[in-house]
């Protein structure tokens, strides 16, 4: 792949991230801090949380072939990813999660809020990364 098409996925890459991925951790957060007083989000942050990691499931893997144009930090960052997102999947269909969801709401907030923080710190951490590859990339065209 040419080093053109490279830093086009890259910010491809940047702009679906941030389009979809980090607002959607925001509204995740969101309806964690609103559970604590309101019952009636209980659904939407599941419902959110199951979408969001379905959705970002599908980007990784339309957009496997960064691993061709970036550096062994960020495609191991990638490989994290993809294992985290899937661990969450994990997570949210779990008959034990399932249950302290229905049973001890905070028991099972705790765990998701857990998880989010990371999934989110993690995906920060790429986007940083592939950001100061566009960096580099555009620095070399002055």
């Amino acid at each position: 792949m040419s080093n053109t098409e490279c830093i086009e996925d890259l910010m491809n890459a940047v702009m679906t991230f941030y389009s979809v991925a980090v607002i959607e951790h925001y509204m995740i957060f969101l309806l964690i801090s609103k559970s604590r007083s309101t019952e009636g989000v209980y659904d939407q942050l599941l419902n959110a949380v199951r979408d969001h990691l379905d959705k970002e499931d599908r980007i990784l893997n339309n957009t496997l072939r960064l691993k061709e144009c970036v550096n062994g930090n960020v495609a191991s960052l990638l490989n994290e990813l993809i294992k985290n997102i899937q661990d969450g999947i994990t997570l949210v269909n779990d008959p034990e999660f399932i249950s302290n969801y229905i049973n001890d709401f905070t028991i099972a907030v705790k765990a998701l809020t857990k998880y989010m923080l990371h999934h989110e710190e993690l995906m920060s951490r790429i986007i940083n990364e592939l950001q100061e590859n566009i960096r580099r990339y555009m620095r070399s065209l002055t």
